[in-house]
């Protein structure tokens, strides 16, 4: 029997029809040693616990909105996060742990929010070969959000095992939660080389899990540098790609972006959960499959657009007299309701920056659109090159204009302002 066959065991439709046994009685060994067979093997303990486990399902209630039978019980979200560790991570150290625990305090900060629907825990695993703990270790197990610290236990060296660290981390949590019809999990990795370490996993076996996973409703994203990260993400079915440059600001960048996603994903399904408590498991799984196909969003604005859905604003440079006679401002003033005389702001589907009266105007404009368009979230506004026309201005002095509209859903950039921030955009 394979590896996957052993890991999944029965057959969907049994698996929809068993039993939800507790997770109580879990308890996962914390550390995943390459060197120990019984801690690498994804396909042994955790399954033989299931199946003990489901033999004496105990009632959850530890997650219900109500008392009662009419309880409502809230999402289980289990947050595994996946880092490299490998030593050409060395000079982003600072970088990356600044970027995990903007993520942690992004997952405390949804739990506090979201109280009343979702349940929140952390699982965070790092990988390289040079450490004598293991080649993947699971350094925060499961644990309650609230009760997680400051992440700092963190230092980068040997070589890259990432098929290993995905396969065995995922299919550990899936163990764990395969049963409980209100539990998900949101995936997250990051890693700057080409896997070249790996002793149990092939991209073959990982890219069915991983799409096995995808259609149970679990979210995927992969932050990739320093390699072929394409090739590698439809390797491995991975559809939410971001590749980052290999840099600090790429790595800053790249965990903003994360952050910010991340939050829209909690609030979508809490909406989900408000609205329809009490939707049946293949309802939630339909909804958290469109939200997770949406994770990083269109959020680039094409090199021609012209068509405007209800709600979209069409970002132009302007000039302060409003004269919107070429370019972005002309089609801006032919479809999108721009009014000549109006040099800056919002005009019917439009919203013009001036942007022709010098670099420190146009920043000013620039700071007050981002001002705007972070109190109307109900808009979604695309941002066109602007001031990289007529004005005169190349991507790489205005791009960094908007670099705080990383963390805004609403916001659009070209992929030229993506590429100068640090990211690459698939």
């Amino acid at each position: 029997m394979g590896i996957l066959s052993k890991l999944f065991g029965k057959s969907e439709k049994n698996d929809r029809q068993e039993s939800k046994p507790t997770l109580a009685n879990s308890n996962p060994a914390t550390t995943d040693n390459n060197n120990s067979t019984n801690s690498n093997n994804p396909t042994t303990n955790q399954t033989d616990t299931m199946e003990e486990n489901n033999k004496k399902p105990e009632p959850d209630t530890a997650g219900q909105t109500q008392a009662g039978e009419n309880a409502v019980a809230k999402s289980k979200i289990y947050n595994l996060i996946i880092v490299d560790e490998s030593g050409s991570m060395s000079h982003l150290t600072r970088s990356t742990l600044s970027g995990v625990n903007e993520t942690i305090n992004t997952i405390k900060s949804a739990q506090r929010q979201f109280a009343d629907t979702q349940v929140h825990t952390l699982t965070l695993v790092t990988f390289d070969t040079g450490d004598p703990r293991g080649n993947v270790r699971t350094l925060i197990d499961n644990k309650p959000i609230e009760q997680v610290e400051e992440f700092m236990d963190y230092n980068p060296n040997g070589c890259t095992p990432l098929y290993d660290a995905m396969g065995m981390s995922l299919s550990r949590l899936y163990n764990l939660i395969k049963n409980d019809r209100d539990a998900t999990g949101v995936v997250t990795v990051l890693t700057d080389g080409l896997e070249n370490a790996s002793r149990e996993w092939r991209p073959g076996p990982l890219g069915e899990l991983i799409e096995r996973l995808k259609s149970e409703g679990w979210t995927f994203s992969y932050m990739g540098s320093a390699h072929d990260v394409k090739s590698v993400t439809d390797l491995l079915h991975i559809d939410n790609v971001v590749e980052f440059d290999h840099d600090v600001q790429g790595v800053d960048s790249s965990w903003a972006r994360e952050s910010t996603s991340r939050f829209s994903l909690y609030r979508k399904m809490n909406e989900f959960k408000n609205k329809s408590p009490k939707a049946s498991r293949e309802e939630i799984v339909e909804a958290q499959i469109r939200y997770s196909k949406d994770f990083y969003g269109g959020r680039v604005t094409p090199d021609f657009v012209r068509t405007l859905e209800p709600g979209q604003i069409f970002v132009f440079g302007s000039n302060a007299q409003g004269i919107h006679a070429g370019g972005a401002a002309r089609q801006a003033a032919q479809q999108f309701g721009a009014v000549m005389g109006q040099g800056e702001g919002l005009q019917g589907q439009s919203y013009a920056i001036p942007t022709m009266e010098g670099l420190d105007s146009l920043k000013a404009a620039v700071d007050r659109f981002i001002v705007f368009a972070d109190e109307h979230p109900e808009l979604s506004f695309l941002v066109t090159r602007i001031g990289c026309g007529i004005a005169g201005y190349d991507d790489s002095q205005i791009a960094p204009l908007f670099r705080r509209c990383i963390k805004m859903e609403n916001v659009a950039l070209p992929d030229q302002f993506w590429k100068v921030l640090g990211l690459n955009m698939y």
